[in-house]
């Protein structure tokens, strides 16, 4: 699992899922914690996490959220940096 202030993500392989999605259902209630029925996703295989294309082969960089600061000239002044 992988927190970051309200959001978390459950990481496992397909036969350990639904075990470890039910331990951290478990502690939600537990802690009174509610979850947005809107914002839920299940067996998501690619998604797109705090600006990082996360999949089974790993996190790369979404170079979507990014293009800003790859497509940012160089400066040339020091008032330019």
């Amino acid at each position: 699992m992988k927190l970051f202030l309200d959001d978390f993500n459950v990481f496992s392989e397909l036969n350990t899922q639904l075990t470890k999605l039910q331990l951290c259902f478990d502690k939600c209630k537990e802690f009174a914690i509610s979850l947005n029925l809107e914002k839920l996703m299940f067996f998501v295989h690619l998604g797109i996490i705090l600006g990082y294309v996360v999949s089974m082969e790993g996190k790369l960089l979404d170079l979507k959220k990014n293009s800003a600061i790859v497509h940012m000239p160089t400066p040339k002044t020091p008032k330019d940096i």
